[in-house]
């Protein structure tokens, strides 16, 4: 894969199946999917599957995880520097595309977040680290005006409502509420 800010680029074939996979492993459970059933789903070949993510279904979710760092949690450094200069609108957009462009993705989270696994360890570290992002940007805010931030943050991005007129406007009064 050719790299993008340092990060791998995400082209159709990926998407395509990461999606598929994200899809296999809601509807069946998890990881009881093979790979004939992903490159069926998915409408790629096995080989170009191994070629983007490798053999292993769990490398597979791996990287749904990895997504929803970078482009949900917003830990690649282009994302970081959104929400470094205060443009939480741009940010939360982009991972509102995101969850548009791969639907199961919410689902894959939501379901896996709590889970006892390799992914819901995962993803609970990105929460941690989320966290912490927010901790940093908002450093006068205590624990639980945090993980309100938290909640606001992610239900405008994984919210089927929420528009980029409702994200603009939400951005405006919180920071209405945050100014010193």
């Amino acid at each position: 894969m050719t790299k993008v800010d340092g990060r791998p680029s995400r082209d159709e074939t990926f998407w395509k199946v990461l999606n598929a996979a994200l899809e296999l492993d809601f509807r069946k459970g998890h990881l009881k999917w093979t790979m004939s059933e992903l490159s069926r789903k998915s409408s790629i070949t096995r080989s170009l599957i191994y070629y983007h993510f490798g053999r292993s279904k769990s490398a597979i979710l791996t990287e749904a995880v990895r997504v929803i760092g970078e482009e949900i949690i917003g830990i690649a450094p282009d994302r970081m520097e959104l929400w470094k200069v205060g443009d939480w609108a741009q940010a939360i957009q982009r991972g509102r595309s995101v969850t548009q462009q791969s639907p199961y993705l919410v689902n894959f989270y939501m379901v896996h977040r709590d889970r006892p696994t390799d992914v819901g360890e995962g993803l609970r570290k990105l929460e941690t680290r989320y966290m912490k992002k927010l901790g940093d940007i908002f450093p006068k805010l205590t624990e639980a005006e945090l993980r309100i931030l938290f909640g606001i943050f992610f239900g405008m991005i994984f919210a089927p409502l929420v528009n980029n007129e409702a994200i603009d406007a939400g951005m405006k009064a919180l920071k209405s509420l945050l100014k010193p």
